[in-house]
C-alpha cells in the first residue's frame, strides 16, 4: 500500500509522513504544494493527522470541502485531528477550546489562533496542502512564542502541569535553556514584592548544573525552578523604580556607597533600589555593584542565616548567564534580602559573639592591608579541623592570624566549606527539623568563596568571621554525630557493573536507606568509577522528588568543591555530604509526574493508556 492511501486508522496513533513524496512547485515566491492522500479516504467531519517536512497538520472534511490547520492545540498541544467539527467550529476535547475551522481563529478571547493552510482537491483525486517556504522555521517560531505565552500563563496560574507542558513544547521547538531560564528569572524578579526567591535561585542552579545532568532530566530541572517561581509570585508587577535622573554632575562612588549602606541600615528598600539601579544605568562594572551589595550584606551579622550573601552571589551568577539583559529587574529583589532579613546581632543566639567580633572588625583595614602585602599557604585539610572546634573564640583569633600572614581569603572559605560538608555528613537524623542550618552554612561558605573572587574587600572579611561563628554554633547538630563511612568500607553485595551500583543507589534512596547509600557512594568512588555518572544519578534522585532549595544548593556546592580539590578525602566528603542530604529527604513526586505526563503528550502518547501499578 502506498503512503498516499494510508488512513489514520491504518497508521495507528502516529501522523502520516509525506516528507519523501514528490512536491509540486505552484508559486516559486509563495507556496509549495505537497501531495497528502486520496481525497476519497475521508468521511464527512473526519479529521486525519499528517506530518509534512516538520509541520504537523490536521486535515478535515466539512461540507464536501477540505481544511488544514496546525495539529497542535495552542492551549496545551492536544492533537486537533482528534477533535470534532460542529457547524464549522473545530473543538478541542481536552479543555473545549473552539476554533473557526476555515481560518483557525480562536473563539476564546485570550486564546491563540491555529495556523490554517490552503488545501486543494485536484483532478487526480489527491489532496494537496500549501506550505510557505520557510514554514518549518516559522512553525518552530510560532511554537516557541506560543510556549512562552503558555509558560507565563502556567506561572500565573501556579500550575505545575501547564508549566511542564510549556517547557516541553519550548524545548521540542528548539528553544534554548537560556531562553527559558531568562524568562523565568525575569518573571520571578518582576512579579514579586519579596526578595531573591527559591525559584529564581533554583533556575540559576539549573544553569550552573546543566552539564552535570543526564539530558533526560533537563526539562525536569527547569520545571522545578519554574514551579517554585510560580509559588513565590503573585502575578502583580513590582512598582517601577528608575535610576536617578542624569544631570551635568554625577555623584562619586564613595557617596553612593555611603548612601546605599545608610538606606539599607534604615530598612528603606526603595531608596536603596534606586542607588543600585543608578549604578547599573551609569555603566559601573559587576565588581563595583557587587561591592555595594556584599558590603551591605556583611554590615550585619550573618544576614538572613547567610541568605543575603548567598542569594546575592546567585543573583550575579544569573545576570552573567543572561548577559545582564533585563538587569534592571533582576537586580532589584536582592535589596529586600538586605533590608528585611534577620540581623543576628539583634538575636539572643549571637549575643556572646558580638563582643568578640566587634574588636576584630575595628581592625579590618589593618588586617586587609597585611593580607594584601604578605603571602602564606594554608593546609586546607588541617585548618578544616580547626574550624570544627567547639569554641569560636580561638577559631576567629586563628583566622585573623592567618589573614594577617597573607593566607588567601578564598583558601579559608574552602576550609569553611569542607568543614560544613563534614557538619552535613555528621548530621544525625534525629535532628530532622534543623536540616536547613547545615545546608545554609554549606552554601554560604561556597558563596563567600565565589564573592571573594570578584569583589574582594576589607569589609567582606567580616563574612568569614560570621561563618566561623555560625559553624561553631552548629556543633550541637553533630551531637551525637552520625556515622561516616570509613575509607574502604563496602556494601556486602556484588554488582555486575558500575551502572548496577547506581541503580542500587536509587533503590536505597527510594527507601531512605541513608547510610547504605553513603557506603555505596564511598565504594563507587574507591573503585574509580565514572564520577560524572554518579553526579547525574544523585541529581536524578533529587529531581524525582518535589525538592526544596537547600537540596539543590547542597548538590551544587558538593560538585563544585569536588572539582576544586586534589585531596581524595576532601572530595569524598563533599559527595558523601550531598548523598546524605539528598537521600534523607522524602517528599512527594508531583513535579516528576507532571513533567513525565507533559513529555508523553508531546510524544503523541495518550495518558489514558498509561499502564503501571501506581
Amino acid at each position: 500500500m502506498s503512503i498516499s492511501t494510508l488512513t489514520s486508522q491504518e497508521t495507528g496513533v502516529g501522523s502520516i509522513h509525506v516528507e519523501d513524496l514528490p512536491i509540486e512547485h505552484v508559486d516559486e515566491t509563495d507556496l509549495v504544494y505537497h501531495q497528502l492522500c486520496s481525497a476519497d479516504t475521508f468521511e464527512e467531519l473526519e479529521g486525519k493527522p499528517f506530518h509534512v517536512n516538520g509541520t504537523h497538520l490536521a486535515i478535515f472534511k466539512f461540507d464536501d470541502k477540505f481544511y488544514a490547520v496546525d495539529n497542535r492545540c495552542p492551549h496545551m498541544g492536544y492533537p486537533m485531528s482528534e477533535g470534532s467539527v460542529r457547524d464549522g467550529v473545530l473543538i478541542c476535547h481536552w479543555h473545549h477550546w473552539e476554533f473557526d475551522l476555515k481560518s483557525g481563529g480562536c473563539f476564546l478571547a485570550s486564546g491563540d489562533d491555529l495556523k490554517a493552510f490552503p488545501v486543494e482537491a485536484r483532478d487526480d483525486g489527491y489532496l494537496y496542502v500549501g506550505l510557505a517556504r520557510g514554514e518549518r522555521e516559522a512553525a518552530k517560531r510560532r511554537v516557541v512564542d506560543r510556549g512562552k505565552r503558555a509558560l507565563e500563563r502556567g506561572l500565573k496560574d501556579r500550575s505545575t502541569f501547564f508549566i511542564a507542558k510549556a517547557v516541553t513544547a519550548l524545548r521540542d521547538a528548539g528553544a534554548t535553556p537560556k531562553e527559558i531560564i531568562h524568562q523565568g528569572l525575569y518573571y520571578g524578579a518582576n512579579k514579586s514584592s519579596d526578595g531573591w526567591s527559591s525559584g529564581v535561585a533554583i533556575l540559576t542552579l539549573a544553569a550552573n548544573l546543566w552539564e552535570d545532568l543526564d539530558p533526560k532530566d533537563h526539562n525536569l530541572f527547569l520545571v522545578h525552578g519554574l514551579a517554585q517561581v510560580s509559588r513565590r509570585t503573585t502575578g502583580s508587577s513590582r512598582p517601577y523604580r528608575a535610576p536617578f535622573p542624569r544631570t551635568g554632575e554625577e555623584h562619586d562612588l564613595k557617596t553612593l556607597k555611603r548612601w546605599f549602606r545608610y538606606f539599607v541600615d534604615k530598612r528603606h528598600s526603595g531608596a536603596a533600589e534606586r542607588i543600585l539601579l543608578t549604578l547599573k544605568d551609569r555603566g559601573y562594572s559587576k565588581s563595583v555593584i557587587a561591592d555595594f551589595v556584599f558590603t551591605a550584606a556583611t554590615d550585619f551579622y550573618f544576614t538572613g542565616d547567610g541568605h543575603a550573601l548567598d542569594f546575592g552571589n546567585k543573583m550575579f551568577e544569573a545576570l552573567d548567564y543572561v548577559d545582564w539583559e533585563d538587569a534592571h529587574e533582576i537586580l532589584r529583589p536582592i535589596v529586600v534580602d538586605l533590608v528585611d532579613r534577620t540581623r543576628h546581632e539583634e538575636t539572643s543566639r549571637w549575643a556572646d559573639a558580638v563582643p568578640v567580633l566587634e574588636p576584630i572588625f575595628t581592625r579590618l583595614n589593618d588586617i586587609w592591608k597585611q593580607n594584601q602585602v604578605n603571602e602564606a599557604s594554608l593546609d586546607i585539610s588541617e585548618f578544616t579541623q580547626t574550624m570544627l572546634g567547639n569554641d569560636f573564640v580561638p577559631i576567629v583569633a586563628e583566622i585573623e592570624e592567618k589573614l594577617r600572614a597573607g593566607v588567601k581569603p578564598t583558601d579559608i572559605c574552602r576550609a569553611m566549606t569542607y568543614a560544613s560538608a563534614i557538619r552535613v555528613a555528621r548530621f544525625h537524623l534525629k535532628n530532622e527539623g534543623d536540616w536547613h542550618d547545615v545546608a545554609n552554612i554549606y552554601s554560604y561558605a561556597h558563596a563567600l568563596y565565589c564573592v571573594f573572587q570578584y569583589a574582594p574587600s576589607a569589609e567582606l572579611l567580616r563574612g568569614i568571621f560570621h561563618g566561623a561563628v555560625f559553624l561553631a554554633y552548629l556543633r550541637w547538630l553533630n551531637m551525637p554525630a552520625a556515622r561516616i563511612p570509613k575509607p574502604g568500607q563496602r556494601i556486602d553485595e556484588t554488582y555486575d557493573s558500575a551502572d548496577k551500583m547506581l541503580d542500587r543507589l536509587q533503590e536505597f534512596a527510594d527507601f531512605q536507606k541513608v547510610y547504605e547509600a553513603e557506603i555505596l557512594v564511598n565504594q563507587y568512588l574507591e573503585e574509580g568509577h565514572d564520577v560524572r555518572k554518579l553526579r547525574s544519578t544523585l541529581a536524578h534522585i533529587l529531581l524525582r522528588e518535589d525538592a526544596e532549595l537547600h537540596m539543590f544548593q547542597v548538590l551544587e556546592v558538593a560538585y563544585r568543591h569536588y572539582e576544586l580539590s586534589d585531596d581524595p578525602e576532601e572530595k569524598r566528603m563533599h559527595l558523601l555530604a550531598a548523598t546524605r542530604y539528598i537521600t534523607a529527604q522524602k517528599l512527594m513526586k508531583n513535579i516528576l509526574w507532571s513533567t513525565e505526563n507533559a513529555e508523553r503528550l508531546a510524544r503523541g502518547e495518550l495518558l489514558s493508556e498509561r499502564e503501571d501499578d501506581n
